[in-house]
């Protein structure tokens, strides 16, 4: 929901405004409806310049990428207070006492009543945009502080006494208005605030995720804070740690933290290198477009399951070793991590050199020699801290073997734990005196969905799925301290799914709450769970979601299957889970293709899934989000019940259709002007009669006898009354046969067959299925944005990693 960045060097950049580009475009997914940027240079002017439109083409066509200057806080948005226009977006730059810059993201609830305040005290307010009453009251406070500073700078310079250097005066006060603008503040929110005359920047996280790393390029050393890790990353990989709840005031090299609320404190905390590197979230070649990369890294983000959730019998042997010499391998790992903490490439070699000759090292060597050919030397590293093992192999080409042992080391780590919280969530399950709930939204929403089909099938046990609204109106007031709450969320800051978490534990302390969340450095894993399983899946960068979605049902399977199955069978079935994603993607190409070629100018088409409706939701989600075509996911028997009266005629009409429209009409017209609209179809009504076509049903249908004939009997009831038929299902000659009949008299009557690798349980067709629907979705976006491109339709929005009105994380009511 928006995003901010602020980047400080201690000099005028020349080259400030295109690092400044390059850093909105990396957030560019968080919101696109405006761009922003405020400078500020060596003296104090600020250059604020800011736009509708996206990071991609607004920072160009306004100059952000040509600007200088010191410091830089910038905003992507995506709209919710205040309308999509260039007053409403940030950053905002306010004179009412004195020069101010503040931008922010998330949402300042109480936005009308502060307005009030802020207009009776005097200020000017010129937008309807909560980044600007944001920026006005710790202005305000700020002014405040200045007119009579003793109070806050006492407070300041007794708390900055355990720093190595305090922060100047001015910074101090601004720390103080920021804590005293959180606290008249009501949402959730990161903001960044500027006095040009004050050296620094003061950011706050209250409630959306911010990330702040210092670094040194060619322009000398910096600070940056963002909304967004991969944009901090593409910068420096070491992070300053930052908990919700805290601020930063920050230079090009100096920094300082402090809370929002309770007594004030000022703490420096070390730098740490991230596990992640700016390579893991870039795209790659030869793919054009993260979408398409993220659904195709479905196999491997299932193999990062595989790894963490379950012993590897390649290296268990290896493991064994390990947990006999516990001690030694968490005494060896914490140094290892502790490498994190090196500022630069020498401190690191230097730091590795001292390892290598541990004594402890030297015994955990011994101790896992015979199993020397488990430790995969040579091999690329595949655990948490590859990043950093990738640095040290650079460094230090000569020690192979050693990093080998590492990087099994941080698997053989989080392995452990991983797996014990899958057992533990389990027997959560198995123990519960009363109701499960999963809760989740949009696609996490979906996972529940289909994770219910698997408990049903699999595990013969009921679990309620239900979005925060559903959950809110339908079962808040019943719980009992026996029920059990598992958040299914990506990102970790959803807000629909942290107001629940908060109101249960409110309401309901006892009652046991678990996550299931990728972004594991979130609130609701952090603050809000007991305890959380991680998705492994890595960051997402398209909007729509696709590989978490798959990674969130392949935890849900393993859940399920573990009441029924034991683990070497449930490691079996998620292996053939794999395989079959692998064989779906490198088989599925030209059937796609087909169908999105059929479907991407459709304006309309329901998915139907027999028994799988949240199959079926999450495919019509993936169609509206990115090709921003009406699509709807429904039950396939329940379409009977009404939906069905969008068969035969209907007044759906694509843009083909206008075409064709307009074709039929020049070529009977006999040179007269056009008489109007209305006119020419009243006078020629088989224009219209003639542009009537079949509507789109694509079925969705596992491998069950019943759902074999429920569907059959479905296709062949929507075909007569005007349906075309495409069909996603494992191989039959009856499905087969009923697809492809033609209803007689219908010669405009198409269907296509959509045919997935047979799989081993019945249950394991959802991931071949999800596979097909992401693709179809991904190809049609890219169909429908070449067709408007070429007719040179203006802000269509169509785009399969960012279209219009959708946010990565929506962190507002």
């Amino acid at each position: 929901m928006c995003g901010i960045v602020s980047i400080c060097y201690g000099s005028d950049n020349a080259s400030l405004g295109a690092e400044a580009t390059e850093l909105l475009k990396r957030l560019e997914y968080r919101g696109y409806d405006s761009t922003g940027g405020a400078f500020v240079d060596g003296a104090g002017e600020i250059r604020l310049l800011k736009k509708v439109g996206a990071p991609s083409r607004v920072c160009s066509a306004i100059g952000i990428d040509r600007e200088r200057g010191a410091r830089f806080i910038g905003q992507v948005r995506w709209a919710t207070y205040g309308a999509v226009t260039d007053v409403n977006s940030q950053p905002h730059h306010v004179t009412c006492r004195l020069p101010f810059v503040g931008a922010h993201n998330g949402n300042i609830s109480n936005t009308d009543s502060l307005k009030g305040w802020l207009t009776d005290l005097g200020h000017r307010v010129v937008s309807d945009n909560d980044g600007e009453m944001i920026t006005h009251v710790a202005e305000a406070f700020y002014a405040d502080n200045l007119e009579a500073p003793a109070e806050a700078l006492e407070a300041g310079r007794r708390a900055a006494a355990a720093l190595p250097a305090p922060p100047p005066d001015g910074a101090l006060l601004l720390m103080d208005a920021a804590r005293r603008a959180d606290a008249r503040a009501e949402g959730s929110y990161a903001a960044a605030f500027c006095d040009p005359r004050v050296p620094g920047v003061v950011a706050v996280k209250s409630g959306s995720s911010l990330y702040a790393g210092i670094g040194s390029d060619a322009h000398g050393p910096f600070v940056l804070v963002s909304s967004d890790l991969t944009s901090v990353l593409s910068k420096t990989r070491m992070l300053i740690p930052l908990s919700e709840g805290e601020g930063i005031w920050f230079t090009d090299r100096e920094y300082a933290v402090f809370p929002l609320a309770g007594p004030l404190a000022l703490s420096a905390p070390k730098p740490r290198r991230s596990k992640l590197n700016v390579r893991d979230t870039g795209l790659r070649p030869p793919f054009k477009y993260f979408m398409d990369q993220e659904i195709a890294s479905s196999a491997e983000n299932l193999d990062a399951i595989l790894r963490y959730y379950f012993q590897d019998p390649a290296t268990e042997a290896l493991h064994q070793a390990f947990e006999a010499r516990l001690d030694l391998g968490k005494a060896v790992l914490a140094k290892a991590a502790a490498l994190n903490e090196a500022p630069d490439a020498e401190a690191l070699r230097e730091g590795f050199d001292r390892l290598l000759d541990d004594p402890a090292l030297g015994e955990l060597r011994a101790a896992v020699k015979p199993h020397r050919e488990a430790l995969g030397v040579g091999e690329p590293f595949t655990s948490e801290e590859r990043g950093l093992l990738g640095d040290l192999a650079r460094l230090a080409p000569g020690a192979a073997e050693d990093l080998a042992l590492f990087d099994r080391l941080f698997v053989w780590k989080k392995q452990r734990r991983v797996s014990g919280l899958l057992q533990e969530l389990a027997k959560a399950m198995r123990e519960a005196k009363g109701r499960i709930f999963l809760v989740a939204s949009g696609t996490s929403y979906h996972a529940a969905l289909v994770g219910a089909y698997f408990f049903n099938n699999l595990a013969g046990v009921a679990v309620f799925p239900a979005n925060p609204g559903t959950f809110r109106s339908m079962y808040l007031n019943t719980l009992e301290p026996g029920d059990l709450l598992v958040g299914i969320t990506q990102s970790g800051e959803t807000k629909d799914l942290v107001d629940i978490f908060q109101d249960v534990r409110a309401r309901v302390p006892a009652l046991r709450r678990v996550a299931l969340v990728n972004n594991e450095n979130s609130r609701i894993p952090q603050e809000l769970s007991e305890f959380y399983l991680p998705l492994l899946c890595g960051p997402e960068i398209a909007v729509a979601a696709t590989k978490s979605f798959l990674n969130q049902i392949a935890v849900l399977y393993a859940l399920a299957a573990s009441f029924s199955m034991n683990e070497r069978r449930v490691v079996e079935q998620l292996r053939a889970a794999r395989d079959l994603v692998e064989r779906t993607l490198a088989g599925c190409g030209e059937a796609v293709e087909a169908a999105a070629r059929r479907l991407h100018l459709e304006p309309s088409l329901h998915i139907l899934g027999t028994g799988l409706i949240g199959l079926a939701r999450e495919g019509a989600l993936k169609i509206r989000e990115v090709v921003l075509n009406h699509a709807e996911g429904y039950d396939a028997a329940e379409f009977k019940h009404g939906p069905n009266t969008i068969l035969g005629k209907n007044t759906l009409f694509s843009i083909a259709d206008l075409a064709g429209l307009l074709d039929a009409y020049e070529a009977r017209r006999d040179g007269s002007p056009f008489p109007g609209g209305i006119d020419v179809l009243r006078a020629n009504p088989d224009l219209v009669e003639s542009h009537f076509s079949n509507y789109p049903l694509l079925f969705v249908c596992p491998r069950d006898e019943r759902d074999v004939r429920i569907t059959i009997s479905q296709i062949h009831t929507h075909k007569i009354r005007g349906a075309d038929i495409l069909l996603i299902a494992e191989a039959d000659p009856d499905l087969a046969l009923a697809v492809a009949g033609r209803p007689m008299g219908d010669d405009r009557y198409q269907s296509l067959y959509l045919e997935v690798p047979p799989a081993p349980d019945p249950n394991l067709f959802v991931f071949a299925a999800t596979l097909l629907l992401q693709r179809l979705a991904f190809r049609m976006s890219v169909l429908k944005m070449e067709y408007l491109d070429q007719l040179r339709v203006a802000d269509h929005g169509v785009h399969p990693d960012s279209p219009k009105n959708v946010s990565k994380s929506i962190t507002v009511d």
